[in-house]
């Protein structure tokens, strides 16, 4: 708990960022979990891989502010855990904005169906679209997020190296 209080304001958002994209990645991978039960597709499975894959980014970004700041590096099985997850998720990235294109395709088409707008449309149907445009944005911020945190706990461990060395 002492070093959650030195740490800086930005990594202690950084970690309620990835708290919230959990609760969020979540929520959607048990809806995609059902879908696969009820309608196994394709679109569906992509879709509990794609939560799947956000959950244990975000846990791995929980975690290594946690256990690994101010100055211990990312190194051995957790460098390649990060490796795969943080490549993994900029692939699966893709298919989010797809879901969003989807999204907004289909809600388009019912709107068309209803003679209105696309704006028109009443907030609680916008809302999918809302999370999952949240979510990509999101997204985003803990993949630039992780790249910053796994630079600046290298450098942290180089600069204690060095004054170690000083003394």
């Amino acid at each position: 708990n002492y070093i959650l209080n030195l740490m800086p304001l930005r990594w202690k958002i950084f970690r309620i960022i990835c708290i919230v994209q959990l609760l969020a990645a979540s929520v959607n991978a048990l809806e995609k979990l059902f879908y696969v039960f009820i309608n196994f597709s394709f679109s569906n499975i992509i879709g509990l891989l794609l939560f799947i894959a956000i959950m244990l980014l975000c846990i791995l970004g929980i975690n290594l502010v946690n256990n690994n700041y101010p100055e211990e590096p990312v190194a051995g099985r957790q460098k390649k855990t990060f490796n795969r997850l943080f490549l993994l998720n900029f692939v699966l990235l893709t298919f989010l904005f797809g879901f969003i294109i989807a999204e907004i395709r289909s809600l388009n088409q019912f709107a068309g169906n209803l003679g209105t707008t696309f704006f028109e449309i009443p907030f609680s149907l916008l809302l999918i679209v809302l999370v999952y445009i949240a979510m990509l944005i999101l997204q985003l911020i803990i993949l630039y997020g992780l790249y910053q945190l796994r630079l600046e706990l290298y450098s942290n461990f180089m600069k204690r190296k060095f004054e170690f060395e000083k003394t």
